[in-house]
């Protein structure tokens, strides 16, 4: 960031951080919404084993639907925060979820099936193309 900037290092760091984890915990959350609603309302009284089957099935297709709708929205925070540096910022909070993204689904699904990894990439694809529309307008053109 140009020294000229009225935004301290601090203050964009801290905004990196925090929509870096903020949306984790927003998917997170969304996704354990959706498998308290099948659980409740679609698949009342089955066992924990299938409940946890349909987690591991549905969360990849989650990250894919609301992915975008998330970054989208991190995007246009960072960018409406920092002018032309949002989109530096809000790209930065895309590498930092994917990278931790990856590390998580490796600690749990160890080496992924084909499937589960195109299924990854779609996911992180459309996270970044996310990022990258909201975050045009602040890259210097108005």
């Amino acid at each position: 960031m140009p020294e000229s900037s009225p935004y301290s290092r601090p203050r964009f760091v801290a905004s990196i951080v925090s929509t870096w984890l903020g949306s984790h915990l927003v998917l997170i959350a969304g996704h354990v919404a959706l498998v308290f609603f099948y659980s409740v309302a679609i698949a009342p009284d089955r066992s924990a084993a299938e409940y946890t089957a349909f987690a591991q099935r549905s969360g990849p297709w989650f990250s894919i639907v609301l992915g975008g709708p998330v970054f989208y929205a991190v995007g246009r925070f960072l960018v409406n925060r920092f002018g032309s540096h949002g989109r530096r910022a809000a790209i930065a909070a895309w590498t930092l979820y994917s990278l931790t993204d990856l590390a998580v689904a490796l600690a749990i699904a160890g080496i992924p099936s084909p499937s589960l990894a195109g299924q990854w990439i779609a996911s992180q694809a459309i996270k970044l193309a996310a990022i990258l529309i909201a975050t045009r307008r602040g890259e210097g053109g108005s």
